[in-house]
Formats: C-alpha cells, sequence, structure tokens
C-alpha cells in the first residue's frame, strides 16, 4: 500500500508549539506512530504556494492508496480538496487549534491515536460542500458569522494586544451589521424572501470555534443542513452565540431549517461570505452537495458526524458472542 504524508511543516510555529511539539517533532512522532503498525509513508511538505491541494492531486494521481493530512483545519481542507472523487483514501491526524473536522469525526486530538485510527479504522464516504468553485467539508456562511470571522483568525494570535484588537473589532461590526434582504431558492423551487441577519449551511456538526447549532448534522446523508436567522435582534444574536458556547443547541422560534441538496442565494446588496472560518467573497452564492465524494479514515464506530454504521456493530457483537462462548467453554 503505498501512503503519502502531507505535513504542514507550518503547523509547530503557533504557541502551542510549546505543548504539541515544533513541526520537526511532529513529522518525528508520525513516523515512529505509523511504523508500529508498518506503515513508512513517503513526506511531503506544503508551502504558501501549495497548501495542500495540488501535492493531494499528485498523490492521487500517483495512485497513492492512502494520504495522510497533518495539520490544521486548512491543512485538512487542502488535501481533502485534492482527493476529491479519487480512490485514494485521507487519513487525518490534526495538528491545528480548532480541529474541527476531526472532531466531527472523532479522531483524537494525538498524534499516537490518530495514527491508530489511520491503520486500524474503517473507510468511509463523506459528502463535499461546493459554494460557486470551492469545496468545503465544514460550511459556509453568508451574512454575520462572515464578517466576524476575520476577527476570530486575528484572536487566535494568543498575543493579548491581537486578542483585545480582534474583540473590539468584533463587536463594532457586530453593532453596525444590519439585516439583509434575501431571496433563497431550496433544491431548484421558486425563490422565497427573507430578512435575515446570517445564513449558516453546514456539512459537518462543528464549525468556526466549535459551533454545533444544532446536534444531528450528518458528513453522509447527502443533505446540507441551511440554518436562517430570521429578524434576529443583535442581543438575541449575543445570547445564541453565549448559548452555543456553553453547548446548548436548541433551535429558537426565529430559526429556519432546511435540509436539502443545494440552494440559490441572492442579496440585495453583496454580502460577506465565508467558507470554513475563511473570508471566501461575496454574495450571490450557488451551493450545492457531492454525496460520498471523499474516502476517509475513521473509528469502527461511534463516529458523531456519521450516521451508525450497522454493519460495525453487528460485527462486535458476533464478535461479542464468541468471546462469551469461548469464556463458557472455558469455565
Amino acid at each position: 500500500m503505498r501512503t503519502i504524508l502531507i505535513l504542514n511543516p507550518e503547523s509547530g510555529d503557533s504557541p502551542l508549539a510549546e505543548v504539541h511539539g515544533t513541526a520537526a517533532s511532529h513529522e518525528e512522532m508520525i513516523l515512529a506512530a505509523l511504523s508500529v503498525y508498518g506503515i513508512e509513508p513517503e513526506v511531503w511538505y506544503t508551502t504558501p504556494e501549495d497548501p495542500g491541494e495540488g501535492l493531494a492531486s499528485k498523490a492521487a494521481d500517483e495512485h497513492a492508496d492512502l494520504v495522510i493530512a497533518a495539520g490544521g483545519d486548512g491543512t485538512i481542507h487542502a488535501v481533502a480538496s485534492g482527493l476529491i472523487g479519487t480512490d485514494s483514501t485521507i487519513g487525518i491526524i490534526p495538528l491545528g487549534t480548532m480541529n474541527n473536522v476531526a472532531h466531527s469525526l472523532s479522531i483524537p486530538f494525538t498524534i499516537d491515536a490518530a495514527c491508530a485510527i489511520i491503520a486500524k479504522g474503517k473507510t468511509r464516504t463523506i459528502d463535499v460542500g461546493r459554494i460557486n468553485e470551492q469545496v468545503f467539508l465544514e460550511s459556509a456562511g453568508i451574512g454575520l458569522e462572515a464578517a466576524l470571522f476575520p476577527y476570530l483568525e486575528e484572536m487566535k494570535s494568543f498575543g493579548v494586544l491581537a486578542t483585545l484588537r480582534g474583540v473590539i473589532r468584533g463587536l463594532f461590526t457586530l453593532f453596525a451589521y444590519q439585516r439583509t434582504k434575501l431571496k433563497i431558492s431550496f433544491d431548484e423551487e421558486s425563490f422565497r424572501s427573507y430578512q435575515a441577519i446570517q445564513v449558516t449551511i453546514c456539512n459537518a456538526p462543528f464549525y468556526g470555534p466549535h459551533f454545533r447549532i444544532v446536534p444531528d448534522v450528518l458528513m453522509d446523508d447527502g443533505l446540507l443542513d441551511v440554518i436562517i436567522y430570521r429578524n434576529y435582534s443583535k442581543l438575541e444574536y449575543i445570547l445564541h452565540a453565549i448559548a452555543i458556547w456553553q453547548g446548548k443547541r436548541e433551535l429558537r422560534p426565529k430559526f429556519i431549517r432546511r435540509r436539502v441538496k443545494s440552494l440559490r442565494l441572492k442579496t440585495d446588496r453583496p454580502v460577506e461570505v465565508q467558507i470554513n472560518g475563511y473570508s471566501y467573497g461575496y454574495t450571490p452564492a450557488a451551493i450545492t452537495i457531492a454525496p460520498g465524494a471523499l474516502k476517509v479514515r475513521v473509528p469502527e464506530e461511534n463516529v458523531i458526524g456519521l450516521k451508525i454504521d450497522l454493519s460495525s456493530m453487528a460485527n462486535q457483537r458476533h464478535k461479542t458472542t464468541k468471546r462469551k462462548r469461548r469464556g463458557a467453554a472455558t469455565s
């Protein structure tokens, strides 16, 4: 089995390096952890010019069976983008700050445990969202959250001044932001008009700063979960954000939720768009889902963002029954 490890050499350069180690130590630890299972990958490094998509596409063209992405969510998304629709499988070793993709797929945040999933886990297929020509695994958003996410990125600098500056800028943007008149067509239906401060389109349970708006978003159901924040006041929005951070996910009456395969969105003025927590551009937007477009290594069972695998449950029950029978026979 040909295996390629695509490593972000900058992943150890953040203030978290004291906790998680440097990029050089990451490579050593990953190779050591994989060697336990007889996996000896070729190591390729991302660059500012190619954060992973080109490398992953090259690996797929060369018929690599397994392409391991080691880095933060940005690296994971880039590598995944190069593997969509190919026979290559992505393995994930989360080395970032949020690690939303790994979290959504129940992949542990330690190198040894993540490598164990790659070696002993199961290959499943997941959906991939697409907005205009850009793909996403986590989410896309239109409106206020897209305007606020750049300041969340600024706060990741971990410096006191950077954090304070990000908070002040974010609050200024929040209170200055106005609700938008928008028109949305779901699954090629007629356009409907809404007054909303934000629209969030989820493919994965977790996105941004570990937001989880609704608990039952799945990455393998062939559907996008669309949440429309209609007629929200600024105070209601702040209270909602606090509730999400506290893990409270009940939908409020002003939410509209749709589960669709596609949507088209138009606004009366250009409105900010985010993809996977990064600024993308402005409306209009056409958004679709590609069901089962990416193969990924995940735990055998109990994956947060995937349907329950009945075959794995049956196999586990079979193994448990056999162990009980062997125990009864020897007693």
